[in-house]
């Protein structure tokens, strides 16, 4: 995923220092196992990460078009990223997670529950440090504190599974614990991801350390998905040929999400609407049924751009999942919430709204049908 640069906490140097590696033996109970609806529900699925959270005004995104506009049926939205930094706290990008900019995103993301999407968080990404052998790699204690922060957050926020993209060296028992913990604390219903290069899945490049395949054998009931990494030099759809690799290696092609970018702006090998529905169409051919497709990422998602990004959404919708669009009820009190909510997030007061330099860019109130 795309690099997000953590302000203020002196990562580089904390990550330089050695610590504990984690014990050989992950003894951590397991609890129920994952339920069948966590694996397999809503197959195709929709998955769209959501990051970039204010515009260059600094006015929060919605995330409500993805719901309200018509003609898309998303299944999950995964929130991110959540960074475990060395010797401080999680932070939400760059920033800890309750800070009033993101009141406009939490109050949204209860609303998308509502309407039937998945709202899930993402830990790890490309800055460095969440599964460093000091923090959710490390020994006991070390895991224990900072798996402490992210359990937190998945309580406090309501997020209703987490996706793990390890894009740092991590040990095997190092990941097998930290899904068998996540399994343990939070349910049967709990949606636990990884979010590996293509490669990575047919014994390629790996940005991971540890072994996926090893890791389906190990815990893949417990494992919901895939979001697979097509792009950035890792494979792409333009053709099926990597996806085809993957499934020949072993893999359930169910599992396997064809995962790309929503825009070229947003990294490499960017497909075209048109080639990527002739290759999805060719793999459901071939398999029946594939994972579904996940895109990266939200707020500049063409062929909208930054000013309809939610029609990227329509368009998978209608490669992927046409006539299963989620249905939505917002009363007034509702709109009332998300109104102070979007105020809260940029800062502002009632008596200032109309004083800051761009205006607001969501109208709750016409979104009202309760």
């Amino acid at each position: 995923m795309r690099l997000i640069f953590i302000k203020a906490l002196g990562l580089l140097a904390s990550l330089a220092a050695a610590a504990p590696a984690v014990p050989a033996t992950p003894d951590v109970p397991l609890g129920q196992p994952a339920s069948e609806d966590a694996r397999t529900e809503q197959l195709p699925r929709l998955v769209l990460y959501y990051q970039t959270t204010h515009d260059s005004f600094g006015r929060p995104i919605s995330m409500l078009p993805l719901i309200t506009e018509k003609n898309i049926a998303l299944t999950h939205l995964i929130v991110c990223s959540f960074h475990i930094n060395w010797n401080n706290t999680l932070t939400l990008n760059d920033y800890p997670p309750h800070y009033p900019l993101f009141n406009t995103l939490w109050n949204e993301t209860v609303v998308m529950k509502q309407a039937g999407v998945k709202v899930m968080g993402m830990v790890g990404g490309a800055a460095a440090g969440s599964f460093h052998t000091s923090t959710l790699d490390g020994s006991i204690a070390d895991f224990e504190y900072y798996y402490g922060q992210l359990r937190d957050a998945i309580v406090t926020y309501g997020l209703e599974g987490m996706d793990l993209d390890v894009e740092q060296p991590m040990s095997q028992t190092g990941i097998t614990r930290l899904v068998r913990r996540l399994r343990a604390d939070f349910g049967p219903d709990f949606i636990i991801t990884l979010a590996p290069v293509a490669p990575a899945l047919h014994k390629g490049g790996n940005l991971s350390g540890f072994d996926y395949m090893t890791l389906e054998d190990t815990v893949g009931k417990e494992i919901a998905f895939y979001n697979a990494q097509f792009y950035n030099g890792w494979g792409d759809l333009a053709s099926t040929y990597t996806f085809d690799r993957i499934v020949n290696t072993g893999w359930n092609p169910q599992k396997i999400l064809a995962g790309q970018v929503t825009t070229p702006a947003n990294g490499g090998g960017f497909v075209a609407h048109n080639r990527l529905n002739a290759t999805i169409s060719e793999l459901r051919s071939k398999y029946g049924q594939i994972g579904g497709i996940m895109g990266w990422e939200y707020f500049n998602s063409r062929p909208g751009d930054t000013s309809q990004p939610w029609l990227w959404a329509q368009v998978m919708t209608a490669i992927l999942r046409p006539n299963l669009v989620p249905q939505l009820r917002i009363t007034k009190s509702m709109a009332d919430r998300l109104t102070k909510a979007w105020r809260d997030s940029v800062g502002v007061g009632e008596s200032e709204i109309s004083t800051i330099v761009a205006p607001p860019n969501v109208d709750y109130m016409s979104m009202i049908n309760a």
